[in-house]
């Protein structure tokens, strides 16, 4: 099957999804993928790809200098003709598009070239919930006369149009898991995010009294909830290190946490993802306060074999098998638990991997992927 994937960013050394899109192709498919030159770190540092790459039969063209620019249908215009002839010379059977503010580009191509569209996006769209599936674009419509209604009536509308001119909707969110087979007609799939980890060099040399964060310090990450924890875990629990990877619109949490403990915090913007999966594999335990999101650390935690703690169960966690889940209240006493306890530690360690193993690899991901890819071209057959 010839795959044309459309996507935000693809970056083998920053995007786990690569490796699943990469396992896709090393298993007799061609892929394509259209992007942009713009490719972030896990601190959030920008870097600039190549726009022409190929990897075995993964083939990249990075058309377009910025997202922005991939996103704009003023901005697209320069490269229409470019993009079909990209298209034209290879033929696709499906259009795999990462996200919504990318269907408008997916759907000048299905018109053109007659192929389903798959939709993978984070989150589906939930009426409770408005702002978890579209962000900053939903929140402008929030007001104190309407309050969430008109973000509602506005994201349901989009979500219509989308799930509308989609062949099939995959969500990487766990709680969506329960709106399947279909939404409005169209197929709907729950397929979790994938982790890749290389090959770390060194042996685990597990530093006891050390815990981590990664992420972006966005408001779902729920950072200040780390002002009441990490006080009370460094003076009451055998942990004397807190590190944090990331930045973001909460780094003032990790500025008051460093200037009352400045022995204790310690905070890099940005670091590879070798360095970041290191840094998980020898420390003691993850904790993520996250009430939704941060897919990628928790992965990285189960693929590296750490313990994570968490306080909001947003991904089907399951206590003292794959994760410890807890509350900010009892994060101290559970914390003890596992550092008592060396059998705890152990059950949610091998839990946790196993999850990561049967779940998230790249291998695991690219199938169900390729899978759903197949039904929706049949279903046009």
């Amino acid at each position: 099957m010839n795959i044309l994937l459309i996507t935000p960013g693809i970056n083998k050394r920053f995007n786990d999804n690569y490796h699943a899109y990469r396992y896709i192709a090393d298993n007799d498919n061609n892929v394509l993928a259209i992007s942009n030159k713009e490719a972030t770190n896990k601190g959030g540092r920008l870097h600039k790809d190549p726009e022409f790459e190929v990897d075995g039969s993964l083939v990249i063209h990075r058309i377009f200098n910025s997202i922005r620019e991939q996103q704009s249908f003023l901005r697209r215009l320069p490269y229409k003709q470019k993009i079909k002839n990209f298209v034209s010379e290879f033929r696709p059977d499906v259009i795999f598009c990462e996200e919504i503010s990318n269907l408008r580009l997916a759907l000048e191509i299905k018109r053109e070239f007659k192929i389903p569209i798959v939709l993978r996006t984070e989150f589906a769209f939930d009426a409770d919930y408005p702002y978890r599936s579209m962000g900053r674009l939903l929140q402008i419509f929030k007001n104190p006369l309407t309050g969430d209604r008109l973000a509602i009536l506005v994201g349901g509308l989009i979500w219509g149009w989308a799930y509308a001119n989609s062949d099939a909707v995959i969500s990487c969110y766990y709680e969506d898991a329960p709106k399947q087979p279909e939404v409005n007609n169209t197929p709907f799939y729950y397929v979790p995010w994938p982790s890749y980890i290389p090959n770390i060099e060194g042996e685990v040399t597990r530093v006891r009294d050390r815990a981590i964060f990664i992420g972006a310090f966005d408001s779902h990450k729920n950072m200040s909830e780390l002002l009441s924890t990490i006080p009370q875990l460094l003076q009451k629990t055998p942990l004397k290190e807190f590190c944090v990877v990331g930045t973001g619109q909460d780094l003032s949490v990790i500025e008051q946490l460093k200037a009352s403990y400045p022995d204790s915090i310690l905070h890099f913007v940005s670091l590879s993802r070798e360095e970041c999966l290191k840094l998980i594999r020898d420390s003691f335990f993850s904790y993520s306060p996250a009430t939704r999101g941060g897919w990628g650390f928790i992965g990285d935690s189960w693929a590296m074999g750490t313990p994570i703690v968490v306080t909001h169960n947003h991904y089907g966690f399951l206590d003292d098998f794959d994760s410890v889940v807890t509350s900010p209240e009892e994060i101290v006493n559970r914390v003890k638990s596992l550092y008592e306890t060396e059998t705890e530690f152990e059950r949610v360690r091998v839990g946790g991997h196993k999850r990561f193993l049967e779940n998230h690899t790249a291998e695991a991901v690219g199938s169900r992927f390729l899978e759903i890819c197949t039904l929706a071209v049949r279903s046009l057959q």
